[in-house]
């Protein structure tokens, strides 16, 4: 009797280990492709600036799966919407894969620095390194505060804010000063209105009495008692906002 080669003791083995190979495989194709075919391919529907439960939705509807990816800041996106998606959209893709959606964390916020005080070149430059700009049209305002530095803001400091965005500085234009305006030959109650209208108050009321030894009356103005033949200081003249004007009024007048 020959003996038995090596080739001739291993081949059944063999054998058995392909059979055993192929019946996996038909099992396998059996449960995951059940045509026998596998999964065809879709077009990756446009979920783009989508909510993500509201994209997710529509992904599932189409085939695929959804998986949630990374947020960035965008200041012109609402938050939770989506940005970018992978694959991206119109691709052709195998039924059942996951699509990767980016979303919106919506704008980056920060505290406005406050710069009340500062001068607007400083102002400038404390709201540049927060990552602020500076509004193009600065507004003045009438202030007691030295003339040019900064008031306030908009967004006032210490507010959060979206970043970048601009500020507004709101800057002192000195003192408000209003005009006198003129009252000679006014009744006494006339230039009371006159002098509230033009951001002033009524002040000291003299009584002129020639009899006594006042001034002498100013005829050219005319007017009986209580016409105003005097004021001080003079129209034309600026005061600040409250100030008092002084008149002289003919005899009779009252405040």
């Amino acid at each position: 009797m020959r003996p038995m080669s090596p080739w001739t003791r291993t081949w059944p083995y063999l054998a058995a280990s392909v059979g055993g190979f192929a019946l996996a495989w038909v099992l396998i194709a059996a449960f995951v492709f059940p045509s026998g075919a596998p999964p065809a391919d879709a077009t990756v529907p446009n979920v783009m600036g989508l909510s993500f439960d509201v994209a997710g939705q529509r992904l599932r509807q189409a085939g695929f799966k959804v998986k949630r990816g990374e947020m960035r800041f965008q200041a012109a996106t609402p938050k939770l919407s989506v940005i970018q998606m992978t694959p991206d959209q119109g691709s052709q893709a195998p039924l059942g894969t996951s699509v990767t959606l980016d979303l919106s964390a919506g704008p980056r916020m920060g505290d406005v620095p406050d710069v009340v005080g500062l001068a607007p070149p400083q102002a400038d430059s404390v709201l540049t390194a927060a990552g602020f700009t500076l509004a193009p049209d600065t507004v003045r305002q009438a202030s007691d505060q030295p003339l040019g530095l900064v008031i306030a803001t908009s967004p006032q400091g210490g507010s959060s804010a979206p970043v970048p965005s601009a500020v507004t500085l709101i800057v002192s234009a000195g003192p408000a000063t209003y005009l006198v305006p003129d009252v000679l030959g006014r009744t006494i109650i006339e230039a009371r209105v006159l002098l509230e209208q033009a951001g002033l108050r009524l002040g000291d009321v003299t009584i002129m009495n020639t009899v006594s030894g006042g001034p002498p009356r100013d005829t050219s103005l005319g007017g009986g008692p209580g016409t105003v033949m005097a004021q001080s200081p003079a129209s034309g003249t600026y005061l600040p906002a409250g100030a008092r004007v002084t008149v002289s009024v003919t005899g009779g007048g009252t405040r």
